[in-house]
């Protein structure tokens, strides 16, 4: 019997954004996420598709709000989402927005607004960026526990999590990751760092993608977050 849970968290990464501009709705501000799990598809001959795109909003909408205009979503669009909370910090100011993931037809980006315009959500006119901005985003896990504290993702393929206890700066968990690429006994792979919130608690958390994703990687890995 699998060992399946869901839980509220979210993932700290850096991303490079670039606008969308069109079919958007007028005076609004939309970007995607264009070189994604960087640290992995930057040593590949090969480059990752875009699969997340970020409608930049007036205010934060926490994400049991996002969760529940997602199902007004799916009746307005006829299609499952996946659908997240997020904000994007430069120059440690926050930016709210609404992070849609694997939304392939940009065509229909506008619909997509206009479905949740209905629903009350406010989009920004002006959000200036440029190239890599700190992003949080704030979402459902759905994982299977393979052992303890190794986790695969049963949503997004690729996708693996180790669970930790001491809380790490960006700066530590960067030495760390890297103390694991420098000694080669890891295949290669691309990790961020977040948290989720097991049973009343804020559990640090370590997201591993690789398309050789397997348990022998994310022991390789968990080695150095004892």
């Amino acid at each position: 019997m699998k060992n399946t849970i869901h839980l509220q968290g979210s993932i700290r990464k850096k991303e490079f954004l670039v606008p969308i501009k069109k079919s958007i709705l007028i005076n609004t501000v939309v970007s995607e996420a264009s070189n994604p799990y960087a640290d992995y598809y930057g040593q590949l001959p090969r480059k990752a598709e875009p699969n997340s795109i970020f409608l930049h909003t007036t205010k934060f909408y926490f994400l049991e709000e996002i969760l529940s205009y997602s199902q007004g979503l799916e009746k307005c669009l006829r299609d499952t989402l996946n659908i997240a909370s997020a904000y994007i910090e430069i120059n440690k100011k926050q930016f709210p927005a609404i992070r849609i993931k694997q939304f392939t037809d940009y065509s229909q980006i506008e619909k997509l607004q206009t479905c949740l315009a209905r629903q009350g959500v406010e989009f920004s006119e002006k959000f200036q960026f440029n190239g890599e901005v700190d992003v949080r985003i704030n979402k459902i896990f759905h994982l299977e526990e393979i052992e303890n504290t190794v986790f695969i993702d049963l949503t997004e393929e690729h996708k693996g999590y180790i669970t930790h206890e001491t809380p790490l700066t960006s700066e530590e968990f960067e030495e760390k990751i890297t103390s694991v690429k420098n000694n080669h006994a890891c295949k290669l792979f691309d990790a961020v760092r977040g948290e989720l919130l097991m049973n009343g608690k804020v559990v640090e958390l370590v997201r591993v993608y690789s398309e050789a994703l397997d348990l022998k990687l994310l022991e390789c890995i968990k080695k150095v977050f004892k």
